[in-house]
């Protein structure tokens, strides 16, 4: 062998020795294993993970194999979709409990559906307001996913929408602000220490924390830990080392049956109430979180409501970890501190309070949990009043002038149906031709409006598309707002200020004097190509609202509120 060559192979051993020795003298810290066993009333599980159904690697059985090896009780699978695939039952799989969700794609953001009680009749996706008023209409929970993401397209947009949780920490975004460099060196490390590799790249996520802080002052959330394990670099990092790195304890009435239908529903439900806490698994593990507040001998825990009446005291334990620092948080500031437990009276103050647990000797939160609420749940805040009926409306039902527009591959027909205008509609086939139907009006803007209001049917539930187009070159902008309809007669509502840009990003509202033509349109946002029906307007009209008619029209039946843009709408039980 020639003598350059063996210096150069030993250059090379020595340069590879001496990265190996580096790596290994700078692993992070290995897991601590506490003593002590969870009570079976807590259990641990994965939160957000993807399957080769959507972009992970795994198949649902592998992914609970890989659960089982890491003790996990149960997973929640949420791979990409639409809402319009019949969720899996709850089934238990090697020993763990597999749920079903999905993570659906909005205009402003990603958001978790889980908890659904079917398939959707149509596609779930568009503005995530509407998407959240789909998830709730089917029975399900909104959660929020990579709301911070370092990648520009994953955040979330819409922070003034009636989410029910978001996604406090989600383990993928948490490697996107690394440098290359870095990044190869965590390479190398994870192949010696994966769990603890993973999590050292972990960071308070401050920023989402505070915004989870800012909308407790105004109602419940639930804060989750996302995994959001996809093991697709090359199988990297594998389902086992995520489960092994971060999980999400849900708090149970009773302990789990072994009935995969009903231990499914015990956990989501867990969860839907914020009877849950988070634990990074690589500092240390278990870890049963105590956390109540009790006034005059009554006694709450995560996710309930303690009485805003005279004094509170309030404790919070991690028994196996007496020199974890343990903080109490009450409307985003720190209230009470300890070392492995903490006890604090003070005034019963509404709002929210959670728990933050640090392990030393990271700064990172080990355990995270949800807040005991303050007060009742009807002192959440002032809710928006709804949207007023329009009055002194222009109808523009009776319009002779009503047309249809379509792509070419589409078809649309109008006729009258007694006093309804009857629109059939067949969308041609295929995502990339973008098909679409519209039944077209001229309108008069001139006179000035400020809502637009319909009442329509469908032969079946769909979202339609309600636009206003102005007039200027190459066919004018378009707002549009979406709007639910189904067999019941239903009047819609909706304010110009809830319209958002169809043709171009602007924060610009219409200016109503150039508005020309009121559109019904179906399009593949909401309908799936080769789909055809028939939707019935019985009324349209433009108006304006006046102070007075806003309480009166609140409790009107079949009447839709669709909220002004940033309002918070009304809670669900009212």
């Amino acid at each position: 062998m020639p003598r350059a060559l063996v210096q150069l192979l030993l250059v090379a051993g020595a340069v590879a020795t001496a990265a190996l020795v580096v790596v290994y003298h700078t692993l992070p810290p290995a897991a601590t294993a506490l003593a002590g066993t969870l009570p079976p009333t807590i259990v641990l599980g994965g939160y957000h993970i993807h399957s080769v159904r959507s972009d992970g690697t795994g198949t649902v059985d592998e992914i609970a194999r890989a659960a089982h090896d890491a003790g996990l009780a149960f997973i929640i699978l949420t791979d990409h979709g639409d809402g319009t695939a019949t969720p899996l039952p709850p089934a238990y799989r090697s020993g763990v409990l597999c749920i079903d969700a999905v993570e659906v794609s909005t205009n402003g953001g990603h958001v978790v559906a889980l908890g659904l009680n079917d398939a959707s009749r149509y596609p779930m996706g568009g503005e995530p307001v509407d998407v959240i008023e789909d998830i709730h209409r089917r029975g399900g929970m909104a959660v929020v996913a990579h709301p911070d993401s370092p990648k520009p397209e994953l955040q979330w947009r819409a922070w003034d929408t009636p989410y029910d949780g978001v996604e406090w920490l989600n383990a993928d975004s948490e490697w996107r602000d690394q440098s290359n460099g870095h990044l190869a060196v965590v390479a190398a490390r994870l192949l010696l220490r994966p769990p603890e590799t993973i999590a050292s790249l972990f960071r308070r996520p401050t920023p989402t924390l505070r915004r989870w802080d800012g909308t407790l002052r105004r109602r419940p959330v639930v804060g989750l830990a996302g995994l959001d394990a996809h093991a697709n670099l090359a199988g990297w990092p594998r389902y086992v080392d995520m489960f092994k790195t971060l999980a999400q304890a849900a708090v149970l009435q009773e302990p789990l049956t072994g009935h995969a239908a009903e231990d499914a529903a015990a956990i989501v439900s867990a969860l839907r109430a914020g009877h849950t806490y988070s634990i990074v698994r690589a500092f240390a593990s278990p870890a049963a979180l105590e956390f109540t507040a009790e006034n005059g001998g009554a006694v709450v825990h995560m996710g309930d409501w303690a009485a805003a009446d005279g004094t509170l005291t309030w404790r919070a334990r991690v028994p196996e970890a007496p020199g974890a620092r343990v903080v109490v948080i009450g409307e985003g500031r720190e209230i009470a501190r300890g070392r492995g437990s903490v006890t604090y009276s003070g005034p019963a103050v509404s709002g929210a309070y959670r728990v933050e647990v640090t392990y030393p000797p990271f700064s990172m939160p080990w355990i995270v949990s949800n807040p005991i609420y303050v007060g009742t749940p009807a002192d959440e805040g002032p809710v928006d009043p709804p949207p007023a009926p329009a009055t002194d409306a222009l109808d523009v039902l009776g319009s002779s002038a009503w047309r249809v527009e379509r792509d070419a591959a589409s078809t649309g027909q109008l006729d009258r149906d007694g006093g309804a205008l009857r629109f059939h509609y067949a969308l041609g086939p295929g995502r990339p031709a973008s098909p679409y139907a519209a039944a077209v009006v001229p309108v008069d803007g001139t006179s000035g409006f400020d809502r637009v209001q319909l009442t329509a049917r469908s032969d079946h539930p769909m979202r339609i598309s309600v636009q206003v187009r102005l007039s200027g070159a190459g066919g004018g902008q378009r707002w549009r707002r979406s709007a639910y309809v189904d067999e019941q007669v239903r009047t819609i509502v909706m304010p110009l200020s809830a319209f958002v840009a169809a043709d171009r990003p602007t924060s610009q509202q219409p200016i109503v004097s150039v508005v020309r033509e009121l559109l019904v349109v179906v399009d593949t946002v909401n309908t799936s190509p080769g789909a055809r029906g028939t939707i019935w307007i019985t009324a349209a009209g433009l108006g304006h609202a006046q102070a007075d008619s806003m309480a009166s029209g609140r409790d009107t039946p079949g009447v839709l509120w669709l909220p002004e843009r940033g309002a918070r709408p009304a809670r669900r039980d009212e």
